[in-house]
């Protein structure tokens, strides 16, 4: 946390000093509130980089090249045709490059109507017997129940689909795991027992993380949450 504090310290420093600089000529047409959505969507430009989000990486560009068409000189291309390009591109770098997190087999669904989608469900087991599960979809929707005897990590990602994961009937190994969740331009449900000690460390960017239900924590066991939420959605269900 204190990584990301100083990153994005640096860039309204930056783009405190851009405002002072734009007010001298220097970048004539680029007014204060320019700037400011500049800042936000570079830093999520960013982040998508480092979490090789494609949805985040392509969308955060075309909204850049929207608030700055004018200086750009790309006025003709926005906001929709860059929008559609972005949309086309992220399912297109999807498909050929999917998620790092997960190394598991992909089943591909062709649907009603042609409906066209991947999910994605794979179980490891280590030699100290800790159990890692990897499970995504894209383009659409899956409701996993986790019934791990020595769950040890989690890595979820959602880009363009919904995912709903029940972990009440999993046991943690050595009363502690971690969760790893992507969610770009999708949603994602975590139903979770009340009874854990439960951390979130997930930020968002043009999205949202909600919990719903009260986190009682009175077990031994403890859940820690890491990760990123980018145009989408994380809602966590104590039940």
């Amino acid at each position: 946390m204190k990584k990301k504090n100083v990153f994005w310290g640096l860039l309204f420093i930056l783009g405190a000093l851009a405002v002072l600089v734009s007010k001298l000529g220097v970048f004539e047409g680029v007014g204060f509130w320019s700037v400011l959505f500049s800042i936000g969507l570079i830093g999520i430009l960013i982040n998508g980089i480092i979490h090789r989000s494609w949805g985040t990486i392509l969308f955060s560009t075309a909204f850049l090249a929207i608030v700055n068409s004018a200086l750009l000189g790309i006025e003709k291309l926005v906001p929709w045709p860059v929008l559609g390009a972005a949309l086309l591109g992220t399912i297109g770098l999807n498909m050929l490059f999917p998620s790092r997190h997960h190394h598991g087999h992909y089943v591909y669904n062709g649907g009603i109507g042609g409906e066209v989608g991947e999910v994605e469900y794979h179980e490891e087991v280590s030699n100290d017997g800790s159990e890692q599960v990897n499970c995504g979809v894209s383009f659409h929707s899956s409701v996993k129940y986790i019934q791990c005897t020595q769950l040890k990590s989690l890595n979820l990602d959602s880009s363009f689909g919904g995912l709903t994961v029940y972990l009440n009937n999993a046991v943690l190994k050595g009363h502690e795991a971690f969760v790893n969740v992507d969610v770009s331009f999708g949603n994602m449900e975590l139903y979770i027992p009340a009874g854990w000690r439960v951390i979130c460390n997930v930020s968002s960017s043009f999205g949202s993380v909600q919990e719903h239900g009260r986190c009682r924590g009175e077990e031994a066991d403890m859940l820690t949450i890491n990760g990123e939420v980018s145009f989408g959605t994380l809602d966590i269900y104590y039940i």
